[in-house]
């Protein structure tokens, strides 16, 4: 009897356990919130890639002033709902060299970063990465393309 009381208990807690993970750790009203802005869950968590209008130009790692308050407003709801780690990711099209890539990608990731900071987030709650043009979203066979693929991503950290 024993045996099978423990049995029921260790399955009752291994599927709190992966119901957890599954949820990436946020509550349901943390989750409805990042779906009505757009974010989706990925492999990596929830992510939400900014939209082509806000996207860089190429060999660009500038911020437009419409990206700013994009990401002024964003910030501001984020926080709102206590979710203040993020990871930021950099991408590039492929034109270019693919060390200059890689650099050119975290140069965007950080100034996505610094708007985030500006806004009142924590430097050691963003993470940066830049990928350089090793994940493209589509093929790089034209201008509009190699536009779509110069991009930020930005997923929440549980």
């Amino acid at each position: 009897m024993n045996k099978n009381l423990s049995k029921i208990f260790s399955l009752i807690v291994m599927s709190l356990i992966l119901s957890a993970c599954a949820s990436h750790g946020l509550s349901n009203k943390q989750k409805r919130f990042l779906q009505n802005e757009g974010f989706n869950l990925t492999q990596e968590g929830w992510s939400l890639g900014l939209p082509d209008d806000l996207l860089f130009g190429s060999d660009q790692y500038q911020v437009a002033p419409k990206t700013k308050e994009k990401i002024a407003h964003l910030s501001k709801q984020l926080l709102k709902y206590d979710l203040s780690k993020l990871k930021i990711i950099g991408h590039t099209d492929n034109v270019g060299a693919n060390d200059y890539n890689f650099k050119l990608s975290e140069k965007r990731a950080e100034a996505i970063k610094d708007l985030f900071i500006e806004q009142g987030y924590k430097r050691e709650n963003i993470v940066t990465i830049g990928r350089g043009s090793t994940q493209p979203i589509v093929p790089n066979t034209n201008d509009a393309n190699k536009a779509t693929n110069r991009r930020v991503n930005i997923t929440i950290i549980p």
